[in-house]
């Protein structure tokens, strides 16, 4: 699989596709993929009630979840309005958490680069705010089976607290009280342009990092079985 540096080519609100020469019929139906995720984004994406992936159990660290030893990091650079996003953690995420991360021998990171719109921004704040009680995982996942349209307004302070009542081991008026400080408030409103300046094209964004070398970006579509392969090939060595 190859390994490359991001370049900034102007930025993507729905799924990242790098594509090799001579993919052929594969891309083809990627790039059908793409289409039909970025027409999403004119309509409501229906809801999903229920979490798609238990979490329950798994060690989480701030905006890390997984083992601490584990020596493969999955990095990921999302916003909570980003379809490609939303189809991240609804179809393949599931799969990366119950093959790697639950047995312990992949950790995967959350980075925020809220970049579409005041909505980003204030998802980005709740779960800065999240991850100091070490639940982010928990709430980024609730807020995209629950995302709206971009930039409608619909990540509203009543749907928050809903979802977040919900998360076991989440103190919810401390959820609010942290989101609204300033530290908070700084790191947020500064995301979008500590991930423009790293060179994060769009988003989904995907690096893996082997131990303490250099991350490298993965150049895969949204589909279980080449994450699964990306992530073997990095415990290979």
């Amino acid at each position: 699989m190859a390994a490359m540096r991001p370049s900034v080519e102007g930025r993507s609100t729905g799924l990242k596709v790098l594509l090799a020469v001579g993919v052929g019929v594969a891309a083809a139906a990627v790039l059908i993929v793409a289409n039909q995720l970025l027409r999403g984004t004119s309509s409501t994406p229906d809801v999903v009630p229920q979490p798609v992936v238990d979490l329950t159990g798994i060690p989480e660290s701030g905006a890390v979840l997984g083992k601490p030893t584990a020596n493969v990091t999955l990095i990921e650079y999302a916003d909570q309005q980003c379809p490609g996003c939303r189809y991240y953690t609804l179809n393949v995420f599931p799969s990366v958490v119950n093959r790697f991360v639950r047995p312990g021998t992949v950790k995967t990171e959350y980075r925020g680069f809220p970049f579409i719109g005041s909505d980003s921004v204030k998802a980005l704040r709740f779960l800065l705010a999240a991850e100091r009680q070490d639940r982010l995982w928990q709430l980024q996942e609730a807020l995209y089976r629950y995302q709206g349209r971009e930039n409608s307004g619909w990540i509203t302070d009543e749907l928050v607290r809903s979802l977040a009542s919900k998360i076991e081991g989440l103190n919810v008026d401390r959820l609010f009280t942290d989101a609204q400080s300033s530290a908070i408030t700084q790191e947020a409103d500064a995301a979008e342009g500590k991930a423009s300046a790293a060179g994060i094209p769009g988003t989904p964004t995907f690096f893996i990092q082997i131990g303490k070398t250099e991350p490298y970006s993965i150049n895969v579509a949204l589909d279980p079985a080449q994450f699964r392969a990306a992530l073997d090939d990095a415990l290979n060595g």
